[in-house]
C-alpha cells in the first residue's frame, strides 16, 4: 500500500479549481468542485494518505464541492470524512440535514453517500479521512445515515487537534503503518468528545434496529447466509432476530432480497465489464433463473433491459 505525502500551492488563477479537484480526489474524496467564474480560484494543501486513511489541511477561497452516492465501482474506497472548521464557515448538507460550521466545531459525514459542502468566504480546515468500520464502532449513532457536529471543549479539543496534526504532518516521524493505529485512536478521542458534548445520544430500539438493517445489507452479497449465521454474528438469537425484523415490518428473506437486488441494479449500471450472470452471483444469487425473475417482478423489466435502458438514458 503505497503512502502519499503532498504539499501544493495553486496561484490565483481562473480554472485553477480543476487542479483543486484533482488534488482533493487524490487526497481526501471523489468529489466535484466548482468556484466562481467571477474571481481567480486560489488555495494550498498539504497531508499525507495511506490506503483508506488521510489527512490534510488546507486553505481556499469560496468554492463548493459535492459527491454522489459510493458505487460499485468505487465501492470500499470511501468511508467517513471528519471535517475541523479553523477560519471561515462551511455549509454541509447531507441526507436533509444543514449543519453551518463555524471555526472551533467539526463535522462528521458519511462519504459513501451524496453531500454538499460549501465555502461562501476563504477558509482554512483540515479534513480527515477514516474507516467506516472504526467510525461506526465508536459512533454508532452515524449508522443511522445522519452527520454528526459538535464543539470539542478543552483538553479534547487539543487532543484531538493535535492527532489531526500528527497524521497531516507530512514530516511527522510516525510511519504510515502506524496511521491505522492512531486512527482509531482518534475515533476514541471523538466518542469521548461527542459524548461529552451530548451529541451521541440515539433511542436504543432505533440504534438496534439501524444496527441490524446495516449489517443484513452488508452480508447480503454472500449466497449462503442464513437467518441463523446472521443472528449469530449479531449476538442475538435466531428468534429475537425474527421478532425485531417483525417490528420493522420485514423479513430475514424480504431484506436480504431486496438489498440483492438494488445491488445488482446498481451492478447493471455501472459495471459493464460483468456479464448479467456474474452481476448475479456477485449480488448474491446462485439461480440465474431464479434471479431473473425476482429481477423482473421488482423492475418490471428483465436484467439486460435494465442495463440497456441505463445506457440508452446515460447513467453512470
Amino acid at each position: 500500500m503505497e503512502e502519499i505525502a503532498l504539499s501544493a500551492h495553486i496561484p490565483a488563477q481562473r480554472g485553477g479549481s480543476r487542479a483543486w479537484q484533482d488534488i482533493v480526489c487524490k487526497m481526501i474524496h471523489n468529489v466535484s468542485v466548482s468556484s466562481p467564474s467571477s474571481s481567480p480560484f486560489k488555495a494550498h494543501i498539504a497531508g499525507r494518505r495511506y490506503g483508506g486513511i488521510s489527512c490534510t489541511r488546507f486553505w481556499s477561497t469560496p468554492h463548493q464541492v459535492s459527491c454522489s452516492r459510493e458505487t460499485y465501482a468505487n465501492s470500499g474506497g470511501a468511508g467517513y470524512l471528519l471535517s475541523w472548521q479553523l477560519e471561515g464557515q462551511a455549509f454541509i448538507e447531507q441526507a436533509g440535514m444543514s449543519i453551518c460550521l463555524e471555526p472551533g466545531s467539526l463535522a462528521i459525514v458519511d462519504g459513501r453517500r451524496p453531500m454538499r459542502v460549501g465555502f461562501s468566504q476563504n477558509v482554512r480546515r483540515m479534513v480527515a479521512s477514516l474507516p467506516a468500520h472504526a467510525v461506526e464502532t465508536a459512533l454508532p449513532a452515524l449508522i443511522a445515515g445522519r452527520p454528526l457536529s459538535f464543539t470539542p471543549q478543552g483538553a479534547l479539543a487539543n487532543m484531538l487537534l493535535a492527532y489531526l496534526q500528527e497524521i497531516a504532518d507530512t514530516g511527522s516521524t510516525i510511519s504510515a503503518h502506524e496511521l491505522p493505529l492512531l486512527a482509531e485512536n482518534l475515533c476514541n478521542l471523538l466518542k469521548v468528545s461527542a459524548a461529552h458534548a451530548g451529541v451521541d445520544a440515539v433511542d436504543s430500539r432505533e440504534l438496534r434496529r439501524r444496527t441490524i438493517e446495516h449489517h443484513l445489507r452488508i452480508i447480503a452479497s454472500n449466497p449462503d447466509v442464513s437467518l441463523a449465521e446472521a443472528a449469530s454474528s449479531l449476538n442475538v438469537s435466531p428468534r429475537l432476530l425474527q421478532k425485531e425484523l417483525q417490528g420493522m415490518d420485514t423479513s430475514f428473506t424480504k431484506l436480504i432480497t431486496e438489498e440483492r437486488l438494488s445491488s445488482a441494479a446498481l451492478k447493471l449500471r455501472a459495471a459493464s465489464s460483468l456479464s448479467v450472470s456474474d452481476v448475479a452471483y456477485h449480488s448474491g444469487f446462485n439461480d440465474i433463473s431464479h434471479f431473473n425473475r425476482l429481477f423482473k417482478k421488482q423492475f418490471g423489466i428483465t436484467p439486460t433491459e435494465y442495463r440497456l435502458s441505463a445506457q440508452e438514458a446515460g447513467d453512470p
